[in-house]
C-alpha cells in the first residue's frame, strides 16, 4: 500500500482506539448502566471514518449498541457471508503502567499502542476499511455481505452477539450463511521455511466452578489447627497437583496441524513426532507434547486456573466463609461432567481429612458427600457449577468453502514481503479461548476464527502495552478485500 493509505489507516485505527469502549463483568443492562454510553461516541467515530459505508449500507442497531450492516447483493440464490468483530475492550488498568497512555492510539512508526489495538478493533476497522474501499470503486456485490459487531464479547456476548444472532435468524433463518469469519485463531507462524496460517475451526469448552467453605468463626487469638483459609489452601494445592490428562484424539484438528508440520517443515519438528503420528498412542503423543511446556499443550489438555479467591473480614476474627473460583477450558476429549467427577475425586481426601460435608450443585442436580452423613461436620464445602459453554462444533477443512477461504489466505500471505518465496500452509486449529462465534453456531457449519497477523505483529492482548503492527493491519485489510471478491463470483456447491 502507498504511504497515503498507510497514513489513512493510522488515522482510522487511532481514532477508534481513542474511545474507551470498556466492558465489565458487572455491567448492567444497556438502558440502565451509564458505562455503556461510551459506545455512542464510538458509533459517531465510525460514521465519520466511513462515510460511504454509513450512507450506502443498511444499518440496524440491535439492543442499542450492537451494529448490523447489510451490503445487499443482487443474487438472492447465493448464501450471504458474515464478517464479525467486537467493539468492546477489556479495562486498561492504571495508565501509569503503560509506555504510552492506553487510549492515546500512539503510532511509533511500526506499531499502534492502545487497549484494543490487537483485540480487536484492528479487525473491526480492517473490515470496514475493505468495504469502504470497495464502495469507492462502485462495487455492487452479487452475494450479500453482512457485518455484525457485538459490544460485550469480553464478558460473554450475551447482550451483543446473542441478540445480533436472534436478529440474523429472524431475517435469514438458521443455517443461512455460507460462512462466518470472526477474530481469533493463532495467526500466521513460521516453522522452518514455511508459514503456517492457523484459523480456529473449533473452540475448547468453558466451565467455571465456585467452591465455598462455611466454618465456625471465633476470635483469632484461639485459632484451630487450620483456619478455613488454611483448609481452602489445602484444597487449592490438591487441585493444582492433579492436572487433567492430555490426549491427542484423531478428531482433534491440532493433529492435522502436526501432520502438516512433519510434511512441510520436517527439520523444525521433534524427531519422534512423524513416527508417533503414524503409529503412536493418543495419550503418549499428547504426554510428550505437554511435557515440552509450550502453549500448545493446552490444545490437547483441559486447563484449570484458580483465578478468584475471597475470605475473611478482619484480621482478629476467624474467617467463616471462604470462596474461590476455578476456570476450566475443556479439551475436546472431556466435558463439564468429567470435570465435576474429577473435582469430587480430588477433593474427597480433603473432605475426609477435615471432616467436612460436601455439597456439589450443578445444572444436572446436586450431590452430597462427606465422612459420615450422620456425623456432625466441622464445616460445609459447597461446589457450584457456574457458566458452561460446550465444546464448539468443528468446522470442516475438506469442503469447497474451506478451499476458497484457505486459498485466499495463501495468496495474500505468499505475496507479502515476509512471505515471498515461502509456502503458506493454512491448517485449521483449535482455540483455547472463545469468541462471539459461540452465539452463531446455528447460522452455518463453516465458522472460521482468524485474525490475519504474523507472529510478532500482534502483541499483549489483554495486557499492558497492547499493540498492533500497522503492516499486519494492512495485510488484514487485503485479506478481507480478497475474501469478499473471491466469494462474490463463486458458485455455491
Amino acid at each position: 500500500m502507498s504511504s497515503e493509505q498507510l497514513e489513512l489507516q493510522v488515522q482510522r485505527l487511532s481514532a477508534a482506539l481513542r474511545v474507551p469502549t470498556e466492558s465489565y463483568d458487572d455491567n448492567g443492562n444497556v438502558d440502565e448502566d451509564p458505562r455503556w454510553k461510551t459506545f455512542e461516541d464510538f458509533h459517531q467515530v465510525l460514521e465519520r471514518l466511513f462515510p460511504l459505508v454509513h450512507s450506502q449500507l443498511e444499518i440496524r442497531k440491535v439492543n442499542r449498541y450492537g451494529l448490523l450492516y447489510t451490503f445487499r447483493g443482487t443474487d438472492n440464490s447465493k448464501k450471504p457471508i458474515l464478517l464479525t468483530a467486537h467493539q468492546d475492550v477489556v479495562p486498561a488498568g492504571p495508565a501509569s503502567r503503560w509506555t504510552y497512555p492506553p487510549y492515546e492510539g500512539h503510532f511509533d512508526g511500526s506499531f499502534i499502542w492502545s487497549r484494543g489495538a490487537a483485540d480487536c478493533k484492528n479487525v473491526l476497522i480492517g473490515i470496514l476499511s475493505a468495504i469502504e474501499d470497495l464502495i469507492s470503486q462502485s462495487f455492487v456485490p452479487f452475494r450479500t455481505i453482512v457485518l455484525a459487531f457485538g459490544f460485550d464479547e469480553e464478558t460473554g456476548g450475551v447482550r451483543g452477539a446473542a441478540t445480533l444472532n436472534q436478529s440474523l435468524v429472524q431475517e435469514w433463518g438458521p443455517d443461512s450463511f455460507l460462512f462466518v469469519l470472526d477474530e481469533g485463531g493463532m495467526g500466521v507462524q513460521s516453522h522452518g521455511d514455511a508459514l503456517y496460517a492457523y484459523p480456529g475451526v473449533g473452540e475448547k469448552g468453558y466451565y467455571d466452578i465456585q467452591l465455598t467453605l462455611e466454618v465456625t468463626g471465633g476470635h483469632s487469638s484461639r485459632p484451630p489447627r487450620h483456619t478455613g483459609i488454611g483448609i481452602m489452601a489445602d484444597a487449592i494445592v490438591a487441585l493444582e497437583n492433579e492436572p487433567y490428562a492430555p490426549r491427542l484424539t484423531y478428531s482433534n484438528p491440532f493433529r492435522r496441524v502436526l501432520e502438516c508440520r512433519t510434511k512441510h517443515s520436517p527439520e523444525a519438528v521433534q524427531p519422534w513426532l512423524r513416527d508417533a503420528l503414524l503409529s503412536g498412542d493418543e495419550y503418549e503423543i499428547a504426554k510428550k507434547l505437554a511435557e515440552e511446556e509450550t502453549e500448545e499443550k493446552w490444545l490437547v489438555q483441559t486447563s484449570q486456573a484458580i483465578d478468584v479467591i475471597n475470605g475473611g473480614v478482619t484480621v482478629n476474627a476467624l474467617p467463616e466463609s471462604i470462596e474461590f473460583q476455578v476456570n476450566h477450558r475443556i479439551a475436546l476429549h472431556e466435558s463439564a461432567q468429567y470435570i465435576n467427577s474429577q473435582i469430587r475425586r480430588v477433593l474427597d481426601p480433603i473432605v475426609q481429612k477435615y471432616e467436612l460435608e460436601l455439597r456439589f450443585e450443578t445444572n444436572n442436580g446436586s450431590y452430597a458427600g462427606g465422612p459420615d452423613p450422620d456425623a456432625i461436620s466441622s464445616g460445609i464445602l459447597k461446589a457450584k457449577g457456574l457458566q458452561v459453554i460446550n465444546i464448539a462444533p468443528i468446522s470442516a477443512t475438506d469442503n469447497n468453502v474451506w478451499s476458497v477461504f484457505s486459498g485466499t489466505i495463501r495468496h495474500v500471505f505468499e505475496s507479502t514481503e515476509s512471505g515471498m518465496g515461502k509456502t503458506v500452509v493454512p491448517a485449521g486449529n483449535i482455540m483455547t479461548g472463545n469468541t462471539d462465534t459461540l452465539h452463531y453456531w446455528n447460522l452455518t457449519d463453516n465458522i472460521y476464527r482468524f485474525t490475519p497477523s504474523r507472529n510478532g505483529t500482534r502483541l499483549n492482548q489483554h495486557g499492558i502495552d497492547e499493540r498492533m503492527g500497522l503492516t499486519a493491519h494492512l495485510e488484514g485489510i487485503r485479506l478481507y478485500y480478497d475474501l469478499i471478491r473471491n466469494f462474490d463470483n463463486w458458485e455455491d456447491a
